[in-house]
């Protein structure tokens, strides 16, 4: 789904699910977007007006919520930070630091990002995001002078985790809750030679917080406190050479990260290729152990945010903000882009030698277990022999069989995972064996739960999944 924002195409830079709960226990939610040199919101009804204008382009903004109002700010040295309430947009108040992102931990608002002083942490007054010298607001120096600038901040398990890049890294954290007192404020560094690229791909996953670092890897706090700064701490090791391939390293501090959780995924949005903006995803499945990464090359976006749909059943997606002025919808049960264009499914599995590489083996029949989803479609099941080139077959999707089940007048009803096979007399003898599966139909839904093969050894049929 696409929601017009612009008639002249602009990178979408940042987007936010804004709600506020008001005082009638009533949540009203609005979604605000940078694009260009304005801000614009909408009512969660794709009519987009504008809050704020005149700004500096090409920034970063970051989003905060507190105090039922959305406090807001980016990278640029001119623009001062904003609050929204809902209706009126204005300079935010309280003499607050020119900052670039903030978050909010123990009842205060925490700042960084401020050129003129790139290693201090900023705090304001307790409940009082508009309140930065008075009594309770103050500041923490985070190792100035080290060659590196506070890049993110996260507030993690009772602590506020402080991140400095892009340069050497290093990830600090706070702990107390009070500047004095019992508690007091106290810094605390955890680990030298990593930190985050940007504050914006800082992410939640599982009970854990990951970031990206600006060699493009992706680490998790977890990772690095059990494995240092080692290259087995990386998520993205099995992707290491596409990243060393393809990410434009000096504009990766523009990179966004979201999580949703009820799909167990993390998505990306990148530069590659030398491009200015972000004009790839990547995805990452944490629900494995060690996260599988899938490429997102149909679509791209300059940024990409968790945001709850009213348009259905307030279900939680994610939306990126596109490179042409439109945000769009991610995790549709249909596969397309804006209803005209097709998003191709293709998986493919790496190659097997079936318990010995040496021993020549023979594919006599191919199949997959897949959920039909009531489309009628075709998948193309592939398979390669060593160097010897793709061979194709092709399995009908076809219908779901719909188990049914009544209570009172409703009828409810699931599709049911089935197997599709065929022979494959011409499949050839080989010593190492990939698969493919794919389909480039507009709004057919593939998923496929399982490849079998029957293989057989020294003419002995045996099934292999």
């Amino acid at each position: 789904l696409g929601l017009d924002v612009l008639s002249t195409p602009i990178v979408i830079k940042g987007l936010v699910d804004f709600w506020r709960s008001g005082t009638a226990g009533i949540s009203t939610q609005q979604r605000v977007l940078h694009i260009g040199s304005q801000v614009h919101q909408d009512d969660a009804n794709g009519v987009f007006k504008t809050i704020k204008s005149g700004l500096q382009v090409d920034v970063i903004p970051s989003y905060t919520t507190f105090g039922d109002f959305l406090i807001y700010a980016s990278s640029s040295t001119v623009d001062v930070p904003q609050r929204y309430n809902g209706t009126v947009n204005q300079d935010l108040a309280g003499t607050p630091p020119n900052f670039s992102f903030s978050v909010v931990h123990k009842g205060r608002v925490w700042a960084g990002g401020v050129a003129a002083t790139p290693s201090r942490l900023f705090y304001s007054a307790l409940n009082k995001p508009e309140d930065w010298i008075g009594a309770g607001s103050g500041t923490i120096d985070i190792d100035t002078d080290d060659g590196d600038q506070i890049t993110g901040l996260v507030s993690h398990k009772d602590a506020l985790w402080i991140f400095k890049g892009p340069n050497k890294g290093s990830i600090h954290r706070v702990i107390g809750s009070a500047p004095t007192g019992e508690d007091p404020f106290a810094l605390r560094n955890f680990t030298r030679e990593i930190g985050a690229v940007g504050h914006n791909s800082i992410f939640r996953f599982r009970d854990d917080v990951g970031f990206l670092w600006s060699d493009g890897s992706v680490y998790s706090l977890t990772a690095v406190e059990f494995f240092g700064d080692f290259s087995k701490a990386a998520l993205t090791r099995p992707i290491r050479t596409w990243i060393d391939d393809h990410v434009n390293f000096s504009r990766l501090q523009h990179a966004w990260a979201a999580t949703l959780d009820t799909q167990g995924a993390v998505v990306f949005t990148l530069p590659i290729d030398g491009s200015l903006i972000n004009n790839t995803m990547l995805m990452m499945d944490y629900r494995e152990d060690p996260p599988l990464w899938s490429l997102w090359d149909a679509f791209s976006g300059g940024c990409i945010a968790p945001i709850i749909d009213s348009d259905d059943r307030d279900r939680h997606i994610l939306m990126t903000g596109g490179n042409d002025g439109v945000v769009r919808k991610l995790y549709q049960p249909r596969r397309s882009i804006d209803g005209i264009g097709a998003i191709p499914f293709k998986i493919r599995t790496p190659f097997a030698d079936y318990g010995s590489a040496f021993t020549v083996k023979t594919v006599e029949a191919l199949g997959l277990l897949l959920v039909p989803h009531l489309f009628t479609a075709d998948v193309e099941l592939g398979w390669e022999r060593d160097s010897g080139g793709l061979q194709t077959v092709t399995l009908e999707l076809g219908g779901g069989k719909l188990g049914l089940f009544v209570l009172s007048v409703d009828v409810l009803g699931t599709e049911f995972p089935q197997f599709r096979f065929a022979e494959t007399e011409e499949g050839g003898e080989f010593r190492l064996l990939s698969f493919t599966a794919s389909n480039d139909e507009l709004d057919v839904d593939v998923d496929v739960n399982r490849i079998v093969a029957a293989i057989s050894f020294d003419s002995v049929a045996t099934e292999v999944i």
